[in-house]
């Protein structure tokens, strides 16, 4: 499966944070990996998961502060080696 394939399933459900549960987080690191196997950098994977909650989110302000919170996950889900516990 594509990584951008696997985005959708990064936000559990439309309005969600980026990779906040469990299963999200598996999903996320799957797409994040194979994002980096593609040659990806962390910036264009950050502009795909900034356009997701854009679609379900109308405030500015709102929107705004989801987007740092998921900068801010993704981030730390980035730097996270492949396999883990």
């Amino acid at each position: 499966m594509a990584w951008m394939d696997l985005i959708a399933g990064c936000f559990g459900f439309g309005t969600a944070p980026f990779a906040t549960n469990r299963l999200d987080e598996d999903v996320a690191m799957q797409a994040i990996a194979a994002a980096k196997a593609e040659g990806v950098t962390r910036h264009e994977f950050a502009q795909l998961i900034a356009a997701y909650p854009r679609k379900y989110i109308k405030s500015e302000h709102v929107l705004r502060d989801r987007l740092r919170e998921d900068a801010a996950r993704l981030e730390k889900l980035w730097a996270t080696p492949r396999f883990r516990d």
